[in-house]
């Protein structure tokens, strides 16, 4: 009677052998790790950093024109309050990131606050809002619907909405904080998502919440 061990054997050696392609299979399914650079100044950074870079321009420059809605509205002196510490933090960190994209010779990108955007909204054009894909970006819908409001109408929207951007931001900040490898990008990032967090509290206060 032939000895089962040889069997045993092999059966073993293709256990092994279906294990380990199985691993390279799980390797190759997961999400490569974000390409990295360096700039002619020596920095190192990733398609993370830059990537977050792009977002918070686009993103904090939309926070920006919520802020100019809010002036010539009539609102309470908290929610002027908070606008201003939205333009303070997000001018910036909108310096910051656009000083880091030149830096890496990346394109600084296009923004709602831009002069050909802000003349077209001023003719009643109504023109792709970049970076709307973001998240928590109001649409033309929003923003339309704020411009006719006036007093406590138009704080309780403008807080809807501030609150609704600002949990956009720290999902962003949150991505590169995971993700980043540009240790000021990272930094930043922690720093925004803190901001953002204090001052949702203090607009859901606003709102009664």
């Amino acid at each position: 009677m032939p000895s089962r061990a040889p069997l045993l054997a092999v059966a073993a050696a293709v256990l092994v052998l279906s294990t380990g392609v199985a691993g390279c299979s799980d390797d190759g399914d997961s999400e490569p790790a974000p390409a990295v650079h360096t700039a002619a100044n020596g920095d190192v950074y990733n398609d993370a950093d830059a990537d977050f870079a792009t977002d918070l321009v686009q993103h904090h420059a939309l926070a920006l024109v919520l802020v100019d809605l809010s002036r010539a509205a009539q609102v309470s002196p908290d929610l002027t309050a908070v606008a201003a510490e939205v333009l303070d933090a997000g001018s910036v960190e909108i310096q910051t990131a656009t000083g880091w994209l030149a830096e890496w010779d990346l394109p600084v990108p296009e923004t709602i606050r831009d002069h050909a955007n802000a003349h077209a909204a001023e003719r009643g054009e109504e023109v792709d809002i970049p970076g709307g894909e973001l998240p928590g970006m109001p649409d033309h819908a929003d923003l339309a619907e704020l411009e006719e409001l006036t007093g406590p109408d138009f704080e309780q929207r403008w807080l809807e909405l501030m609150v609704a951007h600002h949990e956009g931001a720290i999902v962003i900040a949150e991505e590169e904080a995971g993700n980043g490898e540009f240790a000021p990008a990272v930094e930043l990032a922690e720093s925004v998502a803190a901001t953002q967090e204090d001052q949702i509290e203090q607009m859901r206060a606003l709102l009664g919440e």
